[in-house]
């Protein structure tokens, strides 16, 4: 019934897609019938405990091996060895199927606080179970691409590289595409703040606050970016319409006191309403257009079936510097004309 598997992994990974859940889980589990006791079941963990990849679990099936309960170990010592284990099992399962993807199934352990995963088929037949240090190896690479990718590197380059053994070239090739891209938009936000010359020499204070606009707009992008990537992660039945009210109320409401705080500062500092309401509903409009990169972006790339995550870093940086300052001359060329 309870035969040794020869190999740690689940045979027939190579069926799946590369980052499914069927490359990370493990049958070398516990699993007991649904008709032991708790006693056959410990006496049946403590024969057979050298063959085990992880014994957090102990999984109980039924004859058609379909799963009908999970038993931690540690609760396992604390009940009458004379109830059936099944009894004793938690029946209210948090399960994964092979073709998950392996960050789904990390956020869904984190979110369940659990330290493995149960895998079944959409029969409910057990496969196996992804265990806690495949959990964290997930969860290590997710978080080395996501601040790869942040700084532009390419996915096909994130790698752990050394800088003193790896070539010079290579290590150019690794940083430069998006940062020639972070280029080319510094030259258009360049040239679109030269359209605006004449405004800036009857009205040189508002040169002063272009690095405060650009700045504030990439802070609140920043953290959207990083919420919404987060969001999508975890959860794939997002309901888009109500998850952008709230973020559109949420950064509404934050540009709001950030103009607010900035209108009457600069009105202090420099006495002219004109420039502090410029200002203020700059910093309101571009705090607004942050939801384009930070969200609605991010959002287009998952409807393409493409990364969220790689919609943020340097183009997404550049594209709202651009958007910012185009924002906030557009608004001081209307009130000041």
């Amino acid at each position: 019934m309870h035969e040794k598997h020869k190999s740690h992994q689940v045979s027939g990974a190579h069926k799946w897609l590369k980052r499914s859940v069927a490359h990370k889980m493990f049958d070398r589990v516990p699993v007991v019938p649904d008709n032991f006791t708790i006693g056959e079941t410990n006496d049946f963990l403590k024969t057979h405990i050298h063959e085990f990849e992880t014994i957090n679990y102990i999984y109980i099936t039924d004859d058609t091996k379909k799963l009908k309960g999970i038993l931690s170990v540690k609760d396992l010592f604390r009940k009458n060895p004379d109830v059936p284990v099944l009894l004793q099992a938690h029946q209210d399962l948090v399960v994964i199927y092979p073709e998950t993807e392996q960050r789904e199934a990390a956020s869904l352990a984190l979110r369940h606080n659990i330290k493995a995963v149960p895998v079944v088929d959409h029969e409910g037949k057990f496969l196996g179970a992804v265990t806690g240090d495949q959990i964290l190896e997930i969860l290590n690479r997710e978080f080395r691409e996501d601040v790869l990718r942040k700084a532009g590197i390419r996915r096909s380059h994130m790698m752990m590289d050394n800088i003193l053994e790896i070539p010079l070239w290579t290590g150019i090739v690794h940083r430069l595409p998006w940062l020639l891209v972070g280029l080319g938009g510094g030259i258009v936000a360049a040239g679109l703040i030269a359209r605006f010359e004449e405004i800036l020499a009857t009205n040189l204070i508002l040169a002063a606050f272009i690095p405060l606009i650009v700045y504030i707009a990439d802070a609140v992008g920043t953290q959207l970016e990083a919420f919404v990537i987060r969001d999508f992660s975890i959860s794939r039945k997002l309901n888009f319409g109500k998850y952008f009210l709230k973020q559109f109320i949420l950064v509404g409401t934050i540009g709001l006191i950030l103009g607010g705080l900035i209108a009457t500062v600069t009105n202090v500092l420099y006495p002219d309403s004109r420039i502090a309401f410029i200002i203020g509903i700059a910093v309101l409009g571009a705090v607004l257009s942050s939801l384009l990169t930070g969200l609605l972006i991010p959002f287009l790339f998952r409807n393409l079936r493409l990364d969220p995550a790689n919609a943020s870093g340097p183009i997404a940086t550049i594209l709202q510097d651009i958007l910012s300052i185009l924002i906030y001359f557009a608004i001081a060329s209307r009130l000041l004309s």
